[in-house]
């Protein structure tokens, strides 16, 4: 029998096997359509223009981060942070809903709506999670240590900007 930590380690890696096996051919086929138009352009009389290539490579580099990324944390092992929920969203990407907390206003985590629903702004979480492409595996709502306050939202009073001394009009 499984464990629960087992399965959603599982649910992960299978997340991460779709976005490796769906990027990297994607940057592969585009990176070397923009290196051979390149070259084209490079060594040939007529030339296709910069244009192409260089979308194609731009391209190709978004591509291939995605899936290097992906590969990465195939690779390695999962990490963990503790801190509080700064902020909390979810939004649409490639058509369907992903779901992201920011934790300690420095890492941001996406995750499922299973981890995502019992867990509110403020509190103080365990979150393991593959590093490269920032993927939760587990968040647990704890309780802070001693000393740890939640990080408060209440504007302060907004301080006046310096002048600027070259702008000063002088007598």
């Amino acid at each position: 029998m499984t464990t629960d930590r087992e399965t959603r380690i599982r649910r992960a890696r299978r997340g991460l096997w779709r976005t490796a096996l769906f990027w990297t051919p994607l940057f592969i086929a585009v990176a070397g359509g923009g290196i051979y138009f390149f070259i084209g352009q490079a060594t040939g009389d007529d030339g296709y223009g910069w244009v192409l290539p260089s979308l194609l490579v731009v391209f190709g580099s978004l591509f291939g981060y995605q899936g290097i990324q992906a590969i990465r944390d195939l690779r390695g092992g999962t990490a963990m942070i503790e801190g509080f929920i700064t902020r909390r969203w979810r939004r649409f990407d490639l058509g369907s809903r992903s779901y992201y907390l920011r934790i300690d206003g420095d890492k941001i985590i996406r995750t499922d709506r299973v981890q995502y629903d019992p867990v509110e702004q403020g509190n103080y979480v365990a979150v393991e999670y593959y590093p490269g492409s920032m993927i939760a595996v587990a968040v647990e709502k704890r309780e802070p240590p001693e000393g740890h306050e939640p990080p408060t939202d209440e504007p302060g009073e907004p301080a006046l900007p310096e002048p600027d001394p070259l702008l000063i009009e002088r007598e």
